[in-house]
């Protein structure tokens, strides 16, 4: 699995993830090789929205991809900001992510 390979598996939260942070754990964060769109936000919402994956589980999904250099998540920071902060933000709640899905859809 290539660097971007393991990006864009923990990106997508993908079933390929535990394979992915052996790579990143070793991986440069020199240099960006990913950015992060309304569109990838939106994959992973669905997979909690559809119970795939736990609330809890997006909180620190949301927190890595803040902390990783080599991922841009600019595009996507305000929608990062409010799942990785519930204690400035409020509990996530299914309400709050469709809430959340609805504009990032917009």
């Amino acid at each position: 699995m290539t660097h971007l390979e393991a990006v864009k598996a923990i990106v997508h939260f993908s079933e390929k993830r535990s394979e992915a942070f052996s790579v990143l754990l070793s991986a440069s964060q020199s240099e960006v090789v990913y950015c992060v769109s309304n569109q990838d936000v939106l994959i992973v919402l669905d997979k909690v929205l559809s119970k795939q994956l736990d609330i809890d589980e997006l909180e620190m999904w949301a927190q890595l991809l803040d902390m990783r250099e080599d991922i841009d998540t600019q595009q996507v920071e305000g929608a990062l900001y409010a799942l990785s902060n519930p204690e400035q933000m409020g509990e996530l709640s299914v309400k709050k992510l469709q809430t959340l899905r609805q504009v990032l859809s917009g």
